[in-house]
């Protein structure tokens, strides 16, 4: 198959397994993600179906014959499940807005459910740029995504701030929120000096912090200019993407929110749960989002590794 495929893609038919979608997929990395659903009794094909297959603009990746190794393909494997679990989030946090269960305040349900909207629609967005030859986009996407993710934490160590955020009534309002408690690395501060208080060091002078604040400039040198490019990128033989890193950080970041979120508020996995029990009808998506919490830490292991399109040794899972 020719690397440059149109947009449209292929979509899948309705009843056809996840892997199809994923050809070249590591049957390691397939085989240990169908362990983890199985073991939480949930349905892996069911739910792909409902939280991936309905997401708009969602395609099958090509099969790249020459591929050199299943790096990037079971990149967008784990990729495409933290969205699963984004999606779940969303649908569970609405539901605890509307009945307001008590581990969360109104006003924290309110910030997770607006996030998590933006949040999946930043991720199908990235998703669809990940597959084309558009990196300077998906590297504006990942930064975007990146401060969503950390305003999302903070709203559940902070009940004040999402209290704020809650009331902004117009643009300005919402403009002067994010100058004043998200921008500059203001959240990520609050996030880390919490993160230290239960046992993880992620201050300015760590490695982590180093390498987070490496990666924020490159995305945000896409953001205010194209000086890093004076030409359109080619995408090479063998290659399913050409935005891997910006899916790799996107990726990363979903799994830290995840397992963040239950370091910072313990209580938030009952509070899913619950949220979704208290729904007024079934919803199957909202019924994901606490199991789930469990499995997409569990992948952060497989997530070892830039993908090869950025790194000289491609790395099998």
């Amino acid at each position: 198959m020719s690397p440059h495929f149109p947009i449209a893609g292929i979509i899948p038919l309705d009843g056809a397994a996840p892997e199809l979608s994923y050809p070249g997929l590591s049957p390691q990395l397939l085989a240990r993600v169908r362990q983890l659903w199985s073991a939480a009794g949930l349905d892996f094909d069911h739910s792909w179906r409902v939280g991936l297959r309905s997401l708009p603009g969602f395609r099958a990746l090509p099969r790249i014959e020459a591929a050199p190794a299943s790096t990037d393909v079971d990149l967008v494997f784990l990729y495409d499940q933290a969205v699963l679990w984004v999606r779940a989030l969303h649908e569970a946090a609405a539901i605890g807005r509307q009945v307001q269960t008590g581990e969360l305040t109104a006003d924290q349900w309110h910030g997770l459910a607006a996030l998590s909207a933006r949040l999946t629609e930043q991720l199908a967005a990235l998703r669809l740029l990940a597959l084309t030859d558009l990196p300077m986009p998906a590297m504006q996407i990942a930064r975007s995504l990146s401060e969503d993710v950390d305003m999302a934490l903070v709203i559940l160590i902070r009940r004040k701030l999402a209290e704020r955020f809650a009331a902004c009534r117009s643009a300005e309002e919402a403009s002067d929120f994010w100058r004043r408690h998200i921008a500059g690395g203001r959240a990520f501060r609050t996030i880390s000096e919490k993160l230290y208080a239960v046992g993880i060091d992620y201050s300015a002078d760590t490695d982590y912090a180093k390498w987070r604040k490496s990666v924020l400039t490159t995305l945000g040198a896409a953001v205010h200019s194209n000086v890093l490019k004076t030409e359109a990128p080619r995408r090479q033989p063998g290659t399913v993407m050409m935005n891997g890193d910006s899916l790799h950080f996107a990726t990363f970041r979903i799994h830290e929110l995840c397992a963040f979120a239950q370091l910072l508020e313990p209580d938030l996995t009952n509070a899913l749960e619950t949220a979704a029990n208290s729904a007024p009808s079934p919803n199957p998506l909202a019924g994901l989002a606490a199991p789930m919490s469990a499995i997409i830490v569990n992948q952060i292991q497989s997530l070892s590794a830039p993908p090869s399109n950025s790194s000289k040794a491609a790395k099998h899972h």
